[in-house]
C-alpha cells in the first residue's frame, strides 16, 4: 500500500479511477464526493450534499461526474468548480443505489430500490426506457463496452 486517504466520515461506497489513472472519485454514505490526486495522494476537491451517496461515476470526457444516493437525485457536478449543474428526480418510489455511463457519455443508465432499471439521454436529462422485471432493488449496474 502506497497510502491512506483517509477523509470520508462514513462508508465509502464506490470508488472509480479516471482514464489516465492520476485521479479518483470516491462517494460516501457521510454525504460527501472527493475527487483524488492518487498520483500526490491529495484531495483536489470535495462536493457536499443532504444525501448518503451511493453511486459516483466521471462522464467519459471527465470534466463532469454523475452521483446519486439517498435522496433519490441524480445529480450533475462540474470537475473544475465543484458545483452542481442539474438535479434529475431519479425515482419516486426509492433511493437510487446505481449508475453506469454509456463509453460516448450519451446515455446513461440507473437502478435502485423501485427494481427498475432505467436508461437516460445525458444531455437532454431525460428518462427514455424503463426496464422492469427484478423482484429486488438494484444494488449494481454495468453497460457492455460494446
Amino acid at each position: 500500500m502506497e497510502c491512506s486517504l483517509k477523509e470520508h466520515r462514513g462508508r465509502v461506497d464506490q470508488v472509480h479511477v479516471n482514464r489516465n489513472d492520476t485521479q479518483a472519485v470516491s462517494c460516501s454514505y457521510d454525504g460527501s464526493v472527493i475527487i483524488w490526486d492518487i498520483v500526490t495522494h491529495s484531495r483536489i476537491m470535495c462536493m457536499f450534499q443532504s444525501t448518503m451517496f451511493k453511486g459516483v461515476v466521471y462522464h467519459p470526457d471527465e470534466s463532469q461526474l454523475l452521483t446519486t444516493g439517498s435522496d433519490r437525485k441524480i445529480t450533475y457536478w462540474d470537475c473544475f468548480d465543484a458545483e452542481a449543474i442539474r438535479m434529475l428526480d431519479g425515482s419516486t418510489d426509492g433511493e437510487v443505489n446505481a449508475l453506469a455511463i454509456t463509453n460516448a457519455g450519451e446515455h446513461f443508465v440507473s437502478g435502485g430500490e423501485d427494481k427498475l432499471v432505467k436508461v437516460w439521454s445525458y444531455d437532454e436529462g431525460n428518462n427514455i426506457f424503463k426496464g422492469v422485471g427484478h423482484s429486488g432493488q438494484i444494488t449494481r449496474i454495468g453497460i457492455a463496452p460494446n
